[in-house]
């Protein structure tokens, strides 16, 4: 079983701690991870959700996504997810990683039985890594692929339906990643 840290509406630790799947059931707030992969060619790597998943089944999605237990830090979070997601190692790597922004959002399904409220902290790597390096993790995972970055600001802008968008978030992420690709 999974336990998160709760967090108040401002971010700020409460002390207590719940099972994530009851988190997503009564709205608590918690914490959570994505991690946007780039290999040298400026390609970004997404995600195919499992057609399992309980609430973006089938969705193209970030290139790692994960919650952060109550026993970690983020930094062994992204590590961890990486590796149980795509089978990537970057613990070697992880000076390499960039903070891009967090955002908070809240999503309710149609019948109320998911209403989740994550506080998210977004960050991107780059590395030289090939797709055939990828080992997907199937319970949550069903295919990954590269595509252009100008490719990518399409699926955003245009809100692409085969893609699972944060409504939040998404507004921060590509002035986030024009600011990081302007610098590097």
């Amino acid at each position: 079983m999974e336990y998160s840290n709760i967090y108040d509406k401002f971010g700020e630790k409460t002390g207590e701690l719940i099972e994530r799947n009851k988190a997503h059931k009564n709205g608590t707030y918690h914490r959570a991870i994505h991690l946007w992969l780039m290999n040298m060619q400026n390609e970004i790597l997404i995600q195919q959700r499992s057609s399992d998943d309980e609430w973006a089944a089938d969705f193209w999605y970030v290139s790692v996504a994960g919650h952060v237990d109550s026993s970690e830090g983020v930094k062994n979070t992204l590590i961890r997810e990486t590796k149980e997601e795509l089978g990537l190692d970057i613990s070697h790597i992880t000076d390499s990683i960039q903070y891009l922004y967090t955002f908070t959002e809240h999503i309710t399904s149609d019948d109320c039985s998911y209403n989740d409220n994550e506080i998210i902290d977004v960050f991107v790597l780059k590395f030289d890594f090939d797709v055939n390096q990828i080992t997907i993790q199937a319970e949550e995972v069903q295919a990954v692929k590269f595509i252009t970055y100008d490719e990518f600001k399409k699926v955003i802008n245009n809100k692409d339906k085969s893609f699972w968008h944060h409504i939040v978030g998404f507004k921060m992420l590509l002035p986030a990643l024009d600011e990081f690709f302007g610098s590097i």
